[in-house]
């Protein structure tokens, strides 16, 4: 099987398809991944063959635009930047360049619309995955969206209303116009409500959650399976750093902080972390790949890392404190340990509502995350023996099998069902 695999986003979304990738290519199909040249390096290491799909600097644009991390701005600056200049049309001639009639399966990230069309143009399988509830704009079980209050007692058509309304006045006005201009050049019909219903492939849709997190509504696409959470780190050595292991040994069961891989404006963040260390006397790790973010000095009892693999550092961490991505969510709650979450923008505040909901750690607005507040919240997920039960509870029911193998099997079966043996 020729398996084309189209990862947009930040690293929350290119390192789960790099870990289904390894997987696919290791059960003997041929594996392709098409993703911003940024993420080459890691792409390759991983064995997989890579084709960049824009370049680092076009990356570097994204993250480093002020309004990226903004609860209410940041979906508009990554939508516009899909849309611009001929960004579309140059990932669709590249995706079917790589076509072999009859042997090619596509798999998109959320974002992938370009794999959608080259489903919709050759009538190529194509398998949508999600790696978060919060994708699912459901009129029954609303995800948590900063200015949505759309609780559960309200009538479903009600809310049904106000999906139709934010669809046809806020997010189609981005997309539609030039999305549907690519779409008559391809002699394709238009499309509207685009993240309601065109989104999701009809071949397969993949939910990379378990239902204990999120639990299917009746509103979703019915193509959709749910398997579990990828927890899938990186490509290289998963041990950790010999300066995290040394920094371990004198300084046991630290903080971990971490505002997100791609976040570069996490500058207020680390500076409440360090005030709530000092003030707590607990040591720390602040992980982030832009050190300029930090304060300076840092006190002795805090080290900075650009990278650790989560699976490795959390099960000797007290506490992991974070913006809620949803990989980030899922190693700490594998590892059993309570989270403290600040979200900023796009899926986090939804994560952030879940965890609460499984009692395994807290949610607090960017407004309140200051030193004592933080510390007060700190001291609670640390002295609870609800929170405690429950991370270890929650911790007991993850797998001993491969996390990604459940979704290759579907994915094999997908192939069965369209391609030639």
């Amino acid at each position: 099987m020729n398996t084309l695999i189209v990862a947009v986003g930040s690293y929350g979304d290119v390192l789960p398809l790099v870990g289904l990738g390894r997987e696919l290519r290791s059960r003997g199909h041929a594996v392709t991944l098409f993703t911003n040249g940024h993420f080459a390096n890691l792409v390759q290491q991983a064995g997989i063959d890579f084709i960049p799909m824009g370049t680092a600097e076009e990356y570097d644009a994204v993250a480093n635009h002020p309004d990226l991390w903004h609860p209410h701005k940041g979906w508009r600056v990554i939508m516009k930047r899909m849309m611009a200049g001929t960004y579309l049309e140059e990932a669709y001639q590249l995706l079917c360049s790589h076509l072999i009639p009859s042997e090619t399966l596509l798999i998109s990230s959320t974002l992938g619309f370009v794999a959608r069309l080259v489903q919709e143009t050759h009538q190529i399988p194509n398998v949508t995955v999600h790696f978060s509830p919060g994708v699912f704009h459901s009129a029954y079980h609303a995800p948590h969206m900063p200015g949505l209050p759309l609780p559960d007692w309200l009538p479903v058509p009600l809310k049904q209303g106000v999906w139709s309304v934010l669809d046809h006045l806020l997010i189609d006005p981005i997309l539609k116009p030039k999305l549907n201009r690519f779409r008559q050049a391809l002699r394709l019909p238009p499309v509207s409500r685009i993240f309601h219903h065109w989104l999701h492939s009809p071949d397969l849709v993949l939910g990379l959650f378990p239902e204990w997190f999120a639990h299917p509504q009746p509103d979703w696409p019915p193509t959709t399976v749910l398997t579990s959470f990828p927890l899938y780190d990186d490509t290289g050595n998963t041990d950790l750093p010999i300066p995290i292991q040394t920094f371990l040994e004198t300084h046991p069961q630290p903080l971990v902080f971490t505002p997100g891989s791609a976040n570069k404006h996490g500058k207020a963040f680390f500076t409440e972390a360090a005030k709530t260390c000092q003030a707590m006397n607990k040591s720390g790790i602040f992980l982030t790949r832009y050190p300029e973010q930090l304060p300076h000095p840092l006190p002795p009892q805090i080290m900075q890392a650009s990278y650790a693999p989560l699976s490795q550092l959390l099960p000797h961490s007290a506490v992991l404190i974070h913006h809620g991505g949803i990989g980030t969510c899922s190693q700490a709650l594998r590892a059993g340990i309570p989270q403290l979450i600040q979200p900023y923008a796009f899926d986090q505040f939804d994560n952030g509502t879940r965890i609460e909901k499984l009692w395994a750690g807290h949610s607090i607005s960017k407004r309140k995350f200051r030193s004592p507040v933080i510390a007060q919240h700190l001291q609670e997920l640390l002295t609870s023996t609800a929170i405690t039960t429950a991370c270890h509870t929650i911790k007991k029911s993850f797998k001993e099998t491969h996390p990604l193998e459940e979704g290759c099997l579907l994915i094999e079966q997908l192939g069965r069902r369209f391609l030639r043996a």
